[in-house]
């Protein structure tokens, strides 16, 4: 099972779920950090959905916007 929370018994900081969580609160320029770390990925991953190209791009941003957001 899943534990909640993204403390570290250590202290230790973690940027990305700091992003995470900036742009979960509404932050526009920690979801443009998110989108373009996942730039690259998104645009090979469009090469395998059957859409035009520019389709598959935007369907993978928003699928990766409702992700970040879903887990609100």
């Amino acid at each position: 099972m899943e534990t909640q929370g993204t403390g570290s018994p250590e202290g230790k900081s973690y940027p990305f779920i700091e992003t995470v969580k900036k742009a979960q609160n509404g932050d526009k320029a920690s979801m443009e950090d998110i989108l373009s770390l996942f730039s690259v990925d998104i645009e090979y991953l469009s090469r395998f959905i059957m859409l035009p190209r520019e389709e598959a791009i935007q369907t993978l941003k928003i699928e990766l916007i409702n992700i970040v957001y879903q887990h609100l």
